[in-house]
């Protein structure tokens, strides 16, 4: 990085012929001055005249002269005195009072000023070389690159005029400004060549043939450069820098010429930005985009060095019970605690990022035998499952990580993540708090999914998606009062596909917005024509919700579109949602569930007495009816258990007036069960499996003759 240095550190003097030199002045120093002038080197033969006028014929290769103030010499014009002697390089003499008359000679076209007290005999010989250099190309050049470098002095942009062989000859105020050079300060060789020899990071070192002024002085034209300079006592300063050659009237090179300015504060932004779009702001690890580039990076090198690598996928387990029972505030800072142990326990060279919400990633490089990746797993899973103390709580997360292996797991970044993704969540089924290799066999499950999100994409165009419905039936009366709405896709490889096979999808991919607005526009059209047709304006629907739709902006505009379009009575709409902590939070979720009761639409709370739906979550007002899970009532004859769950559930509901169904009723026992409880509603295989609309149409003809579902199936 470019450091102040002056010319005659640079070797410049050495090369000096005696010059002749005319001095003009009668100052009181003049006479101690030129004395001291004859003595030097570079001073070959000196002339000296007290009056301030331009020489006539002469051999002088320098002039130099004492500018006088308007009280010493009214009338006297610098501007047109420097002009007269432009035959010649010209310096101005001053003393360190009066030096403001030589900062004056330079601007209106002195190459130069001497302070007389201040300045030592290099720095003397220095300004009178460097005086008749820049004099020399200043010559030489064409009419147009003249104009040029005279517009250069008053612009604010810095500019730094160099002759072929890189030595400075001129630098505008601007740039003296900006790189905290002193007015007179003649930078050498040795500056120029460390001149912006850094990168804006720095850092990073810039190759010699790619330093603005080495281009600028071989002819180059460039344009946005950018590099960092040292300003003594500042730090660095980034500068944008142009640069061209400069040429006489031949059109030979006779130099070059950089501009620049200053961007520092505008690179410190981009980098803020840059660092916003590359780092997560929670943990602040590499995010998903980053982490991607960075295992591109690494996969390169594991292929051209023939040596292993491998992705770790991490998800905490039971992450979303943290957030529910102890807030968000824990979650997160439990997040960057997780963040901070990765990083300390992963080697050097190793790195990891964040993936988004409760998971991460983790690639290791080079780490010799296959078993070693496992090792690198298991450590993770014991120090991620140790104690973590969040604001005086003690917090237990436990993670579950997929491994996939280069190349057997994937020969991209986005396919070997899938891979080591997809592990995961076999780690996680088997219980969690432990590892799993990706397999051959997950890869067929991958190269499915794979297959089946891209037709996902094309499902509703190629009207691939139906709907079944399966009858509810009043359990006192036997009488069917509903459907529950159960998506289904038309596959052409895979048939006839359940919801459990592409729902996860749907959600990940986004699709889940377009596909739930499809699904309760036909559900509502079809309801809406069974209410006309068999005189059944109470029959009610069920359609099942994603927390995805919840988020969605527009999602009460869609309900209250399909209720309007079909003319329906907005409580014949039964919404099931399947988290019943999102009723008891402030959140997007909950403000869309307050906009579908003013709709008038009902709420109803999927698998109840499961996973984390909880009694209170009733007892908003917000809920219309619950389901209880199949799980309680699928052994409810034999299990005490679950039999005093559903008494207890009915009873409550009882109280709160909320309306109760069961789900998964496959026997006689299990009905006569709920019917003892007072349960209101059931549906099951016991009633009737889900079916397709036309087949629902001839069992409302049967139902409105008399001939109830339930003695239709116990026949």
């Amino acid at each position: 990085m470019g450091r102040t240095e002056t010319a005659a550190s640079g070797g410049i003097v050495g090369q000096m012929a005696g010059r002749s030199i005319l001095y003009l002045g009668n100052s009181d120093f003049a006479a101690g001055f030129c004395n001291k002038l004859e003595a030097y080197a570079c001073c070959g033969s000196l002339d000296r005249q007290t009056e301030l006028a331009p020489p006539g014929e002469t051999d002088t290769d320098i002039v130099l002269f004492e500018p006088p103030s308007h009280d010493d010499l009214p009338g006297f014009s610098l501007k047109s005195f420097v002009k007269a002697l432009g035959r010649y390089p010209v310096v101005a003499v001053v003393r360190r009072d009066t030096e403001h008359r030589g900062i004056a000679a330079v601007r209106v076209g002195a190459q130069g000023y001497i302070v007389v007290d201040e300045a030592g005999h290099l720095e003397i010989e220095a300004t009178i070389d460097h005086a008749i250099q820049r004099h020399r190309l200043l010559a030489r050049l064409s009419e147009t690159d003249s104009t040029v470098l005279s517009i250069l002095k008053s612009i604010n942009d810095g500019a730094i005029v160099v002759d072929r062989h890189g030595h400075i000859m001129d630098i505008n105020p601007a740039a003296r400004s900006m790189l905290g050079l002193a007015p007179r300060q003649l930078p050498g060789q040795r500056w120029a060549k460390n001149f912006c020899n850094v990168a804006a990071d720095g850092t990073t070192t810039i190759e010699h043939d790619n330093l603005p002024l080495v281009k600028a002085c071989r002819g180059e034209k460039f344009t946005n450069q950018i590099g960092a300079y040292l300003v003594p006592d500042q730090g660095d300063v980034v500068l944008s820098i142009n640069g061209q050659g400069l040429y006489d009237a031949g059109r030979n090179l006779v130099g070059g010429v950089i501009t620049f300015r200053d961007v520092t504060d505008v690179m410190r932004r981009t980098v803020e930005l840059e660092k916003r779009a590359q780092y997560d702001e929670l943990t602040q690890l590499p995010n998903r985009r980053l982490f991607t580039d960075q295992l591109r990076k690494a996969m390169g090198r594991s292929q051209r060095n023939d040596r292993p690598l491998a992705v770790l996928f991490i998800d905490l387990d039971r992450f979303k019970s943290v957030n529910d029972t102890l807030g968000h505030d824990i979650g997160d800072e439990l997040l960057r605690l997780v963040a901070e142990r990765m990083t300390k326990n992963l080697r050097i060279g190793d790195f990891c990022g964040r993936w988004g919400g409760d998971e991460f990633v983790a690639c290791l490089e080079d780490f010799g035998e296959t078993s070693n990746a496992a090792a690198a797993a298991q450590k993770l899973v014991l120090v991620l499952s140790d104690k973590y103390d969040v604001r005086g709580s003690e917090v237990y997360a436990t993670p579950s990580i997929g491994i996939a292996t280069f190349p057997g797991g994937g020969e991209t970044p986005e396919r070997l993540v899938k891979a080591a993704d997809l592990a995961m969540y076999q780690a996680k089924h088997r219980g969690g708090g432990r590892f799993q290799y990706y397999s051959s066999a997950l890869n067929t499950k991958l190269e499915q999914r794979e297959e089946l999100e891209v037709g996902l994409r094309h499902a509703l165009v190629r009207n691939e998606f139906v709907l079944h419905y399966q009858p509810r039936i009043d359990v006192d009366s036997g009488r069917l009062i509903g459907l529950e709405a159960l998506l289904r896709w038309q596959h052409p490889r895979f048939g006839l596909l359940p919801p459990a096979r592409f729902l996860p999808i749907l959600e990940s991919s986004g699709l889940i917005h377009s596909a739930g607005e499809w699904i309760i526009q036909t559900a509502c059209r079809q309801l809406a024509s069974w209410q006309q047709r068999f005189e059944l304006p109470d029959l009610s629907i069920a359609v099942n919700l994603s927390q995805h739709q919840l988020k969605h902006g527009r999602f009460v505009d869609t309900v209250a579109n399909a209720i309007k379009d079909n003319a329906l009575d907005a409580g014949c709409l039964e919404l099931e949602i399947g988290d019943g902590e999102i009723v008891r939070q402030r959140s997007a979720e909950l403000e869309t569930l307050h906009g579908l009761r003013r709709l008038g639409v009902r709420l109803s709370l999927d698998h109840f007495g499961t996973r984390d739906v909880s009694f209170s979550s009733l007892d908003t007002g917000v809920i219309d009816s619950f389901v209880l899970d199949q799980s309680l009532i699928q052994d409810v004859e034999v299990n005490g258990s679950h039999q005093r769950i559903v008494r207890a559930a009915i009873a409550m509901a009882r109280g709160l007036d909320i309306e109760v169904a069961a789900e998964g009723v496959e026997t006689i026992p299990q009905l006569e069960f709920l019917r003892s409880c007072n349960c209101d509603l059931a549906q099951g295989f016991l009633i009737s499996r889900p079916m397709q609309a036309d087949k629902v149409t001839r069992i409302l003809r049967s139902e409105i003759a008399g001939t109830r579902l339930l003695s239709r199936t116990a026949t």
